[in-house]
């Protein structure tokens, strides 16, 4: 006598929930899986945008201090008398500066360009005092200039903190830098009589 035998229900039911199951896991592993392409491929974007800014940050700043530092000494030089072709040395200048300026502003941090707004507008009062449009008198420009060395300074150390450097210390005006040498004290009487400079 033949038998057959019959898949029952709960057999067949079995291998479907089996089946089932096994879409899912996979279904859900596909959406992990591209989540997680996804989520790498974002930070791994954000990564490079931020060693853009950290990369090119050094030769903005670079720029932008030496632009400042050129618009100074040609401001001053332009005062001198009979100092042809002065005007436009400057106008290239502010230029110049004005463009490095407006770069900075797109990498800084808050610190960083509040110091450097207060950097660049003394620079620019300097700027206008040779022009008579400046809010105050030609003669405050010996007064601007330790203030402009001042601002400098103070944009140098938020970038340092941007770079994550250390902190640096500046010398005070009456610094001697031939202190412990045979010309300390004739440097020391020279420094009470010498106008204030652009120096950095």
């Amino acid at each position: 006598m033949t038998m057959t035998v019959l898949a029952s229900p709960m057999a067949a039911g079995s291998s479907y929930s089996t089946a089932v199951f096994g879409l899912v896991g996979v279904l859900i592993g596909a959406v992990v899986a591209g989540g997680v392409s996804l989520w790498t491929a974002n930070e791994t974007r954000k990564a490079a945008e931020r060693a853009w800014v950290r990369d090119n940050r050094r030769t903005i700043y670079d720029r932008f201090l030496t632009c400042g530092q050129t618009l100074l000494v040609v401001c001053e030089d332009a005062r001198k008398a009979d100092n042809e072709g002065a005007a436009t040395t400057v106008s290239s200048a502010d230029v110049k500066f004005w463009e490095a300026y407006g770069v900075v502003l797109t990498v800084a941090g808050g610190e960083l360009a509040d110091a450097a707004r207060t950097y660049a507008y003394r620079l620019q009062e300097a700027r206008e005092s040779l022009r008579s449009k400046s809010v105050m008198p030609p003669d405050r420009f010996d007064r601007v200039t330790p203030l402009i060395r001042e601002g400098r300074h103070a944009t140098i150390d938020a970038m340092r903190v941007e770079l994550g450097l250390e902190k640096i210390s500046w010398p005070e005006a009456d610094y001697n830098s031939f202190l412990g040498t045979e010309l300390q004290e004739e440097f020391a009487e020279g420094l009470k009589n010498r106008r204030p400079d652009a120096s950095a």
